[in-house]
């Protein structure tokens, strides 16, 4: 029932725009979790991702989709995987299509991975805000499971959370903003949505920490967020971004 709702709401997303001020514009993302083959690093993915680089570029496949490769920082659980690859993609016809064209034409590449997926999840995410101004492939990020208050859809919950970055735009910030819906192989959830929020440097994450703290928690857009959901199992992970596309 969890998945069908989530599915239901990103339809309706788009039926009842009248009613909100904001407009989602969704895309489609791939989470790919595991472990390093025996005598295998991060040094041997990375190198394997820009080999698939190169390959999609030969291909033709994914052009328009951006690929990171991320390591866990801060963790209650750092030992349970090595690496989280993700795939952020236009939209799910692209995104089908294209791992059709993946299983047809990709199993040589595929043979050669250094890693072994545990887990892969397929999302869908509602960009909030992306970071200004950065040619960085290198970055942070930090996932927190929400879970809305009685009565809060996720269109209020994304008209708050663009007025709030919009507020800490105005006073310096640098983050971008994501809500991240599982729609399948996330399992048994307890929670509503994954906020996403991340930097493209250390530098402006550490920024934005200390800006919040100082100068944006008792904001009107701040008080009237935090009061509409409840986020926790936060986790912060190191970006390394190996192929830019559109997204």
């Amino acid at each position: 029932m969890k998945y069908l709702s989530i599915f239901i709401l990103s339809i309706s997303a788009f039926l009842t725009a009248a009613d909100y001020k904001y407009q989602p514009e969704p895309n489609k993302a791939e989470y790919y979790i595991g472990k390093f083959n025996s005598g295998k690093d991060m040094d041997a993915l990375v190198s394997w991702g820009e080999m698939f680089v190169d390959w999609s570029a030969e291909n033709n496949w994914r052009q328009s989709t951006t690929t990171v490769i991320m390591s866990t920082y801060f963790d209650d659980s750092i030992s349970e995987s090595d690496y989280v690859w993700l795939n952020i993609i236009p939209n799910a016809k692209e995104q089908y299509t294209s791992l059709e064209t993946w299983l047809e034409v990709g199993t040589d590449m595929l043979s050669t991975l250094p890693v072994t997926n545990e887990r892969v999840i397929d999302t869908i995410q509602w960009p909030i805000s992306s970071p200004a101004n950065t040619d960085s492939d290198n970055g942070i990020v930090r996932f927190s499971d929400c879970k809305m208050n009685e009565g809060v859809t996720a269109r209020d919950m994304f008209d708050a959370y663009k007025e709030f970055d919009a507020k800490a735009k105005s006073m310096g910030d640098n983050l971008g903003r994501k809500m991240i819906f599982p729609f399948a192989g996330a399992g048994t959830i307890d929670y509503d949505f994954v906020y996403s929020l991340y930097g493209s440097s250390m530098e402006d994450f550490g920024f934005a920490v200390d800006n919040y703290g100082e100068n944006l928690a008792l904001t009107d857009e701040a008080m009237k967020m935090n009061s509409m959901v409840e986020c926790g199992n936060s986790r912060v992970l190191t970006t390394n971004r190996i192929q830019r596309g559109e997204l």
